[in-house]
């Protein structure tokens, strides 16, 4: 089952212990129903569509609810490694992280170099609204040979070694 959210709202401010979002679920390419959090570290909120009968949400959320048990089990900082059993709830709120380390590696990779070294992860760049430029990159190489330019990797590469370095 092919699970997407769209339509997705953030707010940071509002994001205590939970990410505060509200999003439309799409199961297999077609609109399902609201999710949504309020941030205060409760559970997720699931509603149907307008004009979407009871019945026919209750029926895509099981549908949800059956796909996430054929998951592996989902590693937690608590529990170990493929110790919680996936429940929708975990699903999507991997999908919200996803779409926010995305939406914010981007922004910083378009003004900023990235970088990753035996410490951590760094960034560097030029004042005011000037982008990355070969130059940049290049000094950046320079300075820290043994460092992995997230700049210069391919997206994905990138944004697994900046989901792994960032708090």
């Amino acid at each position: 089952m092919k699970v997407e959210l769209k339509n997705l709202k953030h707010s940071e401010f509002a994001s205590r212990e939970t990410n505060c979002f509200e999003a439309t679920v799409w199961l297999n390419g077609k609109r399902a129903f609201f999710a949504s959090n309020d941030g205060h570290g409760g559970a997720d909120y699931y509603a149907p569509l307008e004009n979407q009968e009871r019945s026919e949400f209750n029926g895509l959320l099981n549908d949800l609810i059956n796909h996430c048990l054929t998951l592996p089990k989902w590693g937690s900082e608590f529990g170990g490694e493929d110790s919680i059993d996936v429940t929708p709830e975990i699903l999507i709120g991997n999908l919200v992280n996803d779409t926010l380390d995305t939406k914010k590696l981007k922004k910083s990779l378009k003004k900023k170099v990235l970088f990753i070294n035996e410490n951590g992860i760094y960034q560097t760049g030029y004042r005011g609204n000037r982008k990355v430029d070969q130059n940049l990159i290049d000094m950046v190489k320079d300075e820290n040979p043994d460092s992995i330019i997230l700049n210069c990797l391919a997206f994905s590469e990138a944004l697994a070694l900046y989901r792994g370095n960032h708090a």
